[in-house]
């Protein structure tokens, strides 16, 4: 599990979008975490990103709910 401590890019606190994701429903889980892999993904030039803690961070809440299937299919969508 990553450490989520400390402020985002914009100056807001990192947990802010723990919480988030945690109030998600499995739709919206899946559909963000795709998202955010795919971000990820094009972020891969700029180690800084948000987007790079983001996709851990919905794997780890997708691992909290003991639904890897959400983090492994969004990860097929977002290479497809």
């Amino acid at each position: 599990m990553t450490d989520y401590k400390g402020k985002d890019n914009h100056g807001k606190p990192k947990t802010d979008y723990l919480a988030r994701i945690a109030a998600m429903d499995e739709a919206q889980l899946a559909e963000e975490t795709k998202s955010k892999i795919w971000l990820s993904a094009y972020a891969s030039n700029n180690q800084r990103s948000d987007y790079h803690w983001h996709c851990d961070a919905c794997y780890d809440e997708c691992q909290r709910r003991d639904r890897g299937d959400i983090y492994n299919t969004a990860h097929a969508r977002a290479s497809a």
